[in-house]
């Protein structure tokens, strides 16, 4: 939002700094050095005042790895969880999602 109004300020200022083409006095380098001046000022308050830094080369390390799955294994008589899967099932083959989501 600040970056947009200091944008049209400045347009705003460019336009009435401009002589009209009616007017009795002409083009001098010194309006030209004024203007550049200007609009050089302009710029740098523009982007002094912009606060939206973003901080792309800051190391951020990347999370631990998961322990490694290890073979199937039994927490309770008749549950066999295999943790490849993320699931147990009992001997008859049928999921028990109570055991899975105790242990996974």
């Amino acid at each position: 939002m600040l970056r947009t109004s200091m944008t049209l300020l400045l347009c705003a200022l460019v336009t009435t700094a401009l002589p009209a083409s009616s007017s009795a006095r002409s083009w001098h380098s010194d309006d030209t050095a004024a203007l550049v001046g200007g609009l050089l000022l302009g710029g740098i308050a523009a982007s002094a005042a912009s606060h939206d830094h973003v901080h792309q080369n800051q190391y951020i390390p990347p999370p631990p790895p998961y322990p490694p799955r290890s073979a199937p294994f039994s927490p309770a008589r008749d549950v066999i969880c295999y943790p490849r899967q993320g699931a147990c099932f009992n001997p008859d083959g049928d999921f028990l999602p109570t055991w899975t989501n105790r242990l996974f």
